[in-house]
């Protein structure tokens, strides 16, 4: 009986000791992730999740746009047309340049069925909305003030300016099959958490057409012709959550409701033109103006 005592009480205790290693072990040695795309190890507060720091250093940011209408970091030919001026959509700002380097990520997110790039691509795209936020809320201000607004919006956690809710550029059923996801809809859901917001269906692809990013500019347009609606099930009293909000923090009357457009890529802003059109619908519907605004991962 001795015996049999000796060796349970022994495996009990050495169990025990193991467990305590292990937890010890943890907390000593803590555990990489590996990077997305080159497998090297990943910081625990690294400032791309999923992404080493090798990585993160090729990310092409989009600093300072030149363009105050499309985001882009060159010269811009395309706001300077004519038929741009009737766009429905205020502005659109991007994260990242459309690089070798991007284009290839992307890649991997759309076709590759690599869904965890949402991480690191969704807080690409919360600096981009943040910087948007601060141009919108005028950061040219004077120091004092500006001191002071910076200091409010950091101990709210939350922009001076925001928008109402957040959509996506939906993908017809054909392109959800062959992808298994829509890459616009789990951004904009990631990114909405990221900031505390409702994220909302809108709009519906009526037609199924190919690649845009195959297609001249005429040809995108009419391309994109009819391709999209508003959601047929959509409720107008959904909106009307902000007339109580709206009187409280608008009291000089009446005011828009602003609209988040989030797409992965911009390249002649003919996506985000014909949506923001759609969109704007539901101004009748509603019987209140509604703002639109694009935010876009890539800025081709």
């Amino acid at each position: 009986m001795n015996g049999t005592g000796n060796r349970h009480g022994n495996g009990n205790g050495n169990g025990s000791r193991v467990r305590e290693l292990s937890v010890l072990r943890k907390l000593l040695i803590p555990e990489f992730k590996s990077c997305l795309v080159c497998s090297r190890p990943v910081k625990s507060k690294g400032s791309l999740p999923l992404l080493c720091e090798h990585c993160t250093d090729n990310v092409p940011w989009i600093v300072q746009p030149r363009c105050p209408v499309c985001g882009r970091a060159q010269g811009c030919p395309d706001c300077l047309r004519p038929e741009a001026r009737s766009r429905a959509f205020i502005m659109n700002r991007s994260a990242v340049l459309y690089d070798t380097t991007m284009r290839a990520w992307i890649a991997e997110y759309k076709y590759g069925g690599r869904e965890q790039f949402v991480e690191p691509f969704s807080m690409m795209l919360e600096q981009a909305y943040r910087q948007m936020c601060r141009e919108l809320a005028g950061d040219h201000e004077a120091p004092i003030r500006h001191l002071f607004s910076s200091l409010t919006r950091l101990m709210s956690g939350r922009p001076q300016w925001n928008v109402d809710l957040i959509t996506w550029v939906p993908v017809s059923r054909e392109r959800l099959e062959e992808r298994g996801f829509n890459q616009a809809e789990l951004l904009a859901r990631k990114l909405a958490k990221r900031l505390n917001m409702p994220a909302c269906e809108m709009l519906v692809r009526m037609t199924h057409t190919g690649k845009q990013s195959f297609k001249k500019r005429a040809e995108r347009l009419h391309n994109l012709d009819g391709a999209f609606g508003l959601l047929p099930n959509l409720d107008p009293r959904f909106f009307k959550q902000w007339d109580f909000i709206g009187s409280r923090e608008h009291s000089e009357g009446s005011f828009p409701i602003k609209i988040l457009l989030v797409d992965d890529i911009y390249t002649t802003g003919t996506t985000a033109a014909v949506c923001s059109s759609v969109l704007k619908r539901l101004e009748a519907a509603i019987g209140r103006s509604v703002s639109i605004y694009s935010l876009t991962l890539a800025r081709s």
